[in-house]
């Protein structure tokens, strides 16, 4: 464990050095200037505006954070050859793997939490109260990342940084674009076109199930079994990736 421990901490501190704090300052800034011209344009709508603005660049900021230095986490120490001096140790590569995963994560949870107390304060700022059910959308976005983190690990395994980012971005598009694909399996009549979008819709991760801002900003009810549902697709599949990540990494020769 203390393996393990050593991987996630020395992630960690070399993620944080990517500057990650001017993103929080360039959050704050964003929030406080659209509050400052909303109300005249707005319609009436300002409140929704700010939540729905504030939970969209949250999630933006953070999904960039993980795209950018996750498609590098494993090439940075192949480049660096550090990785040369951690498998010539008693350390396995599962625990490398995760290692890197947990560290990064934890980044983002910090940066996650931190742009959901400054939504809360540019609400509480603007309004006079806080909103604290916009905090529910946190841990779903979370869920959210560490598929996504799954998923470049996965690629920067055996693949170039280049080619891990544009696959995160690919899948982060079509993630979100499910419900659509979905619809479109629904209502094709070409057979080949209805197999084929149904597999992407099972097979690729429904990132919309961690979207909650409609709700959150319309003050929609919530469903507990959809939430519950959520949370399990979101922990199997990111411990699915990590598996393949695993047994990819096992198999790479270093040279």
């Amino acid at each position: 464990m203390h393996r393990i421990w050593a991987i996630i901490e020395n992630t960690f501190k070399e993620s944080l050095r990517q500057r990650i704090l001017v993103l929080l300052i360039v959050f704050s800034i964003l929030l406080i200037i659209v509050s400052l011209f909303l109300e005249p344009f707005a319609l009436g709508e300002s409140p929704k505006i700010l939540r729905d603005l504030g939970l969209a660049v949250a999630s933006l900021f953070a999904v960039l954070v993980v795209i950018i230095i996750g498609s590098t986490l494993i090439h940075k120490d192949i480049e660096k050859r550090t990785i040369y001096t951690v498998i010539a140790k008693p350390v396995k590569r599962t625990e490398i793997i995760v290692g890197k995963f947990l560290g990064l994560f934890l980044l983002i949870v910090i940066l996650e939490c931190a742009m959901a107390v400054i939504h809360q304060c540019v609400i509480l700022i603007y309004e006079g109260a806080f909103d604290f059910p916009l905090l529910i959308a946190t841990p779903f976005s979370l869920i959210e990342i560490m598929i996504l983190l799954g998923i470049l690990l996965l690629f920067s395994s055996f693949s170039s940084p280049t080619l891990s980012a544009m696959m995160g971005i690919i899948f982060f598009i079509i993630g979100h674009a499910s419900p659509d694909l979905k619809l479109f399996a629904d209502q094709t009549q070409v057979a080949f076109l209805k197999y084929l979008a149904y597999g992407f819709y099972y097979i690729l991760p429904n990132l919309e199930n961690f979207n909650l801002r409609l709700e959150l900003v319309h003050k929609l009810p919530f469903h507990a079994d959809q939430l519950l549902f959520s949370i399990c697709y979101g922990f199997i599949y990111t411990i699915f990736l990590l598996y393949l990540s695993i047994i990819v990494f096992e198999r790479r020769e270093f040279k």
